[in-house]
C-alpha cells in the first residue's frame, strides 16, 4: 500500500509494505509529525503514548565522533558534533543495556534537543552522568519494521519496531529496545 503524498510534496515517498499481517515502513525522506499522523491513519493504528523508563548515561562530545547504534545488528550511524550528547541506555539497575551479542545501545542526541528530553539525576558510570527522560512520546507499532531516513540524515533500519514521534522529530526504535526502555501509558 502506498501513502499518497500531498500534491505540494510530490517528492516525498512513503511506502507501507504489507506482507500478511506485517507492515514495513519505507521512507526515503525525513518524516514530519504530519507524516506520522498520516501513517497512523493509513495503517489504522492509533498511536500509543509511552514514556521512557529507567535511566541513561550521557556525555557531551568534545570532538566529532561517529556513533554506530547497534541492536542485534546495525540500526544506524550518526556523527556527534562538539556539544552533542552521546547517550547510552541503561537497565533498571543502571548498567549499560546490551543486545544478545553484548553490544551497548548507544546513540546521539543533538545539543539543542538534549535539555528538552533529559534531566540530570545523581550518579554516573564510564558512559557518562546519569539522566532520566522527561515527557512522553507517541508510537506506532510496525510489525515488519522500518527503513527510513532519520532526523540526523542517516538511514535507520530494524526488522520490527516502532515509529516514534518525540516533539517534532520522527524516528524508529527497534522492538526489543522499545520494550526495554519504554513503558506504555496509554493505548
Amino acid at each position: 500500500m502506498h501513502l499518497m503524498p500531498p500534491k505540494r510534496e510530490t517528492e516525498r515517498m512513503l511506502t507501507i509494505e504489507k506482507i500478511g499481517t506485517t507492515r514495513r515502513l519505507v521512507a526515503r525522506v525525513q518524516l514530519t509529525a504530519a507524516d506520522f499522523r498520516r501513517i497512523a491513519a493509513e495503517i489504522g493504528s492509533p498511536p500509543i503514548t509511552a514514556r521512557k523508563i529507567g535511566f541513561v548515561a550521557a556525555r557531551r562530545a568534545e570532538t566529532p565522533q561517529t556513533v554506530e547504534t547497534l541492536w542485534n545488528g546495525k540500526e544506524t550511524v550518526n556523527t556527534a558534533r562538539p556539544g552533542d550528547w552521546i547517550v547510552t541506555n541503561l537497565t533498571p539497575d543502571r548498567q549499560p543495556l546490551r543486545d544478545k551479542d553484548g553490544n551497548v545501545n548507544t546513540y546521539v542526541v543533538a545539543a539543542e534537543s538534549f535539555a528538552r528530553l533529559y534531566e540530570a539525576v545523581s550518579g554516573g558510570n564510564d558512559y557518562g552522568r546519569f539522566f532520566s527522560a522527561k515527557g512522553v512520546v507517541e508510537a506506532i507499532q510496525l510489525s515488519g519494521g522500518f527503513d527510513l531516513l532519520a532526523p540526523w540524515g542517516e538511514r535507520q533500519t530494524a526488522p520490527a519496531g516502532y515509529l516514534i514521534l518525540n516533539g517534532e522529530e520522527v524516528y524508529g526504535n527497534q522492538t526489543e529496545t522499545f520494550a526495554a526502555t519504554y513503558e506504555i501509558i496509554r493505548q
